[in-house]
């Protein structure tokens, strides 16, 4: 029995079918662009744009070259599910960002893992009680190396109340690169915090020593001896005096048997009150603190007009620790409230000074004392001196400002970080790369754009993809009518 001719489709069943193919293949190329959109931001970082108007996501070219140039195996580890760490502030999510970011750029050579240490408890028995491993925490590792950073490491806290404080900018990425650093390298200097008689925090300091692979802990000159390993010694604007027997100790660390090679770095105390017994010590290197202030008469040399003795711009009275400061990217060097530096014998090196139109606020002066009277010139506010002989020596060297060392003046724009750094990597015989860069703010949590990138994310939303939805109406409509 012969087959019943087909009926051939209606006009209304071929507009239904034909609508239902053109649903289809929209789908399925939508999927196919978000898959293939993935796979490209992944792989390929040209496939990827930070829009932020600070570019807090995108990675500099310090970070680039750390991870393009390891030849070791990093590990960085989140102690939590991705999900959850990066919801919990946008800082966490900027933080977890870069670590990806590097992870793919460094030929494999970093990868990154997140672990819920409240589902795994088993992975807090390889740290100690000391690390006090928390969700928050993030580790980089390299063998049997590793840096635990914690949230105070990662991001810079303000105070919002007496009882609540805040992530007021993140320095995530300087931090883990400075871990990645410090785990694959094989260089480690050892220096030693004088604890006693401190007046102010270094803490800053620290860890910026710390980031770039100095190993830094306290010691007492009442309590303990200098280890053998120690290379250099800080004692940090001290309130009172130090005892016979301190500086005996000094000495001898300088001396260090005759064979010298030890270092010494002194920020006096700019409060006024005497030291005796240290400032001999210092007179032994051909240095003395003088009594007072520096202040900056020349207005051109104030960054403030109004403000004599902070901002002030520096000169270099040497071309020593430079190299950093090329004059094709020279940033200046400044100083807050510094004592003066006094050079007595010609073993000494003015590193330092201020302008011509520089002097000294007497601590007692009264109000007869007169500024423009009081200028002498080119107060010297960094200098070291030398002992021993040839290649074994031994350096002391003074900073008159503890702010000079403080982070509002280690920030970007400002070359103290990288003159600081340079000095004391090359007192110190290290040939390691200096890690220096600024923190990262997120503004209104960066949805800030610059002029040109809200033009083109503009001109997309209002111009290209109507254009494009109203294309696709129009053809789908003219198929339809000439079905």
């Amino acid at each position: 029995m012969a087959k019943a001719p087909r009926k051939p489709l209606s006009r209304k069943s071929k507009k239904a079918l034909m609508s239902a193919v053109i649903t289809v293949l929209v789908t399925v190329a939508i999927i196919l662009v978000n898959w293939i959109s993935v796979v490209l931001t992944q792989k390929y970082s040209a496939f990827t744009s930070d829009i932020t108007s600070l570019k807090s996501f995108e990675l500099t070219e310090q970070s680039k070259n750390i991870a393009q140039n390891l030849d070791k195996k990093v590990k960085i580890t989140f102690h939590s599910e991705k999900r959850d760490y990066e919801n919990r502030d946008p800082y966490c999510k900027q933080t977890s960002v870069i670590a990806n970011e590097l992870a793919r750029i460094s030929n494999g050579n970093i990868s990154v893992e997140y672990i819920d240490v409240v589902k795994n408890p088993t992975l807090a028995n390889s740290y100690t009680e000391e690390d006090n491993l928390t969700a928050n925490d993030v580790a980089v590792s390299c063998g049997d190396k590793r840096r635990l950073l914690k949230v105070s490491d990662l991001f810079t806290f303000e105070m919002y109340s007496e009882e609540y404080q805040y992530i007021a900018s993140s320095q995530s990425e300087q931090v883990i690169d400075n871990a990645i650093v410090t785990v694959t390298s094989d260089v480690e200097t050892k220096v030693a915090v004088v604890s006693e008689n401190d007046s102010e925090d270094y803490s800053y300091f620290v860890r910026v020593l710390e980031a770039n692979n100095y190993a830094v802990s306290e010691i007492s000159l009442e309590k303990d001896e200098l280890p053998d390993d120690i290379q250099m010694v800080v004692i940090y604007q001290p309130e009172t005096d130090f005892s016979s027997d301190d500086l005996l100790k000094l000495e001898d660390f300088m001396s260090n048997g005759e064979q010298y090679g030890k270092n010494l770095l002194y920020i006096p105390d700019v409060s006024g009150a005497e030291h005796p017994n240290l400032d001999k010590f210092i007179n032994m290197f051909g240095m003395g603190i003088s009594s007072g202030i520096a202040f900056e008469y020349d207005e051109s040399a104030r960054y403030y007009s109004s403000d004599y003795y902070e901002y002030i711009f520096c000169d270099f009275a040497s071309n020593l620790y430079r190299e950093n400061l090329s004059k094709d990217k020279e940033m200046p060097v400044m100083t807050g409230i510094s004592r003066p530096i006094a050079i007595r014998n010609d073993h000494v090196e003015p590193l330092l000074v201020l302008s011509e139109k520089s002097g000294i606020l007497p601590y007692t002066a009264d109000d007869s004392w007169s500024m423009e009277d009081a200028v002498t010139g080119n107060i010297c506010v960094m200098a070291q001196s030398s002992v021993g002989e040839g290649d074994n020596i031994s350096t002391l060297v003074v900073i008159g400002s503890g702010e000079m060392i403080s982070q509002k003046y280690f920030i970007n724009g400002l070359g103290n970080q990288y003159y600081i750094l340079t000095m004391l990597n090359e007192l110190n015989d290290r040939s390691t790369k200096i890690i220096s860069l600024p923190d990262k703010t997120i503004t209104n949590f960066d949805i800030n754009t610059d002029a040109h990138t809200r033009f083109w994310i503009g001109f997309m939303m209002y111009a290209v993809i109507p254009l494009i939805i109203l294309g696709g109406g129009l053809t789908v409509y003219l198929v339809r009518r000439n079905m």
